[in-house]
């Protein structure tokens, strides 16, 4: 009303392509080049949450009526649904051959059209079937699945190498070149075991962080009445506190399956999951482990963390833990294995003292024998 400016509204690396308010006014959603969809409270202009799922550029986004439900498009071929109070997707829909450019809801929400670069407008009808997301979740990951094994089974380790090497070969004469691929395969391949391994640590994250729920308003309670009762442990964390219930959960997962199951956690999970490894490093506990999981996190989720500044202080934190207990580890086998040097050379030393055959005659073995 005023014309003046109010807000400014920031968190995008690239640039935004798409954006839309709820009806209420309370909630503005907006979609970029960096493949995010970011939600933002038009109170104070904060951040409420950062959405990922679409795997290109979103170029369209647009919000039921009467709803903070919203739909989003993208050059990825997909229309996705979305909950924008609970932060999450609910139906991934697949059609169009080609880039989604535009989206239009009707005023009831009953229907949705799309149009993209294969030339289609598509109608998405809203019917009364019950959606489930774990059943919807599955689905997704299963898809996944059947591109890495399926027809783009093409872009593993090997075929690149290949292509590398070809590249490397063109001024080479006919007869050096060879069609044999290299040995080297992929190093990890997705599988059910890798998903089941995923949902276990995100089950022991959830139940971790009801534990410590628990326990901070036992201690308050504690607190606010004198007394010196116990509180029972939690049977589900087998009597462990949450961090080494954590700790416990990652090495029940195989080496093989645990770079694949830590990618099918979504951020959420991810930033907790970093919370206890920091708690598990401030006790010396699982340091190689946690070191590895660490590292790994940050490489494959470095954008959305970057993106996201509350993170930023724990990790500073990780980083000056991981290198503090790594040094001491490293410290501790050095130390060991001076140590087992040394006690090999004096045992060798006592071994030589004790039996020198080359120096020794028999008649110096025999000569003190007999005499009193």
């Amino acid at each position: 009303d005023s014309l003046k400016f109010f807000l400014s509204l920031y968190g995008h690396k690239l640039p935004v392509l798409a954006f839309d308010s709820s009806d209420d006014d309370t909630i503005l959603a907006s979609g970029g080049a960096d493949k995010s969809i970011k939600i933002f409270g038009l109170d104070f202009g904060d951040t409420h949450r950062t959405l990922y799922g679409h795997e290109d550029s979103i170029t369209d986004l647009r919000f039921v009526k009467r709803t903070h439900n919203f739909f989003t498009c993208s050059k990825d071929s997909t229309v996705r649904f979305w909950d924008g109070d609970r932060f999450q997707q609910i139906l991934l829909l697949n059609g169009h051959a080609s880039e989604v450019c535009s989206l239009a809801v009707s005023r009831t929400g009953a229907f949705v059209l799309s149009g993209g670069m294969d030339r289609q407008v598509r109608v998405w009808e809203r019917t009364k079937d019950i959606v489930f997301l774990d059943e919807e979740r599955e689905r997704e990951l299963e898809e996944v699945f059947d591109k890495v094994d399926g027809s783009k089974r093409d872009e593993n380790t090997s075929d690149v190498l290949l292509r590398a090497q070809k590249d490397g070969d063109e001024g080479l004469d006919a007869d050096d070149e060879t069609d044999e691929k290299p040995q080297s395969e992929a190093a990890v391949k997705q599988s059910i075991l890798s998903v089941s391994a995923g949902d276990r640590i995100m089950e022991a994250v959830e139940l971790a962080d009801e534990e410590s729920k628990e326990i901070a308003a036992f201690k308050k309670l504690q607190e606010d009445k004198s007394g010196d009762n116990r509180r029972a442990p939690n049977p589900m964390l087998f009597g462990m506190d949450p961090s080494q219930y954590v700790l416990w959960v990652l090495r029940s997962v195989k080496s093989v399956d645990l770079e694949q199951s830590l990618l099918v956690l979504p951020l959420k999970h991810v930033e907790r999951l970093m919370h206890y490894l920091i708690l598990l490093l401030r006790a010396g506990k699982g340091i190689e482990l946690c070191a590895k999981i660490s590292v790994f996190l940050i490489k494959a989720h470095q954008a959305q963390i970057v993106a996201n500044r509350t993170m930023m202080t724990p990790l500073r934190e990780l980083q000056t833990l991981v290198r503090m207990r790594t040094t001491e580890i490293r410290d501790t086998a050095g130390f060991n294995i001076a140590a087992m040097r040394i006690i090999a050379r004096i045992a060798n030393e006592k071994k030589n003292e004790r039996i020198n055959y080359e120096e020794k005659s028999m008649k110096d073995i025999w000569a003190g024998l007999g005499k009193a």
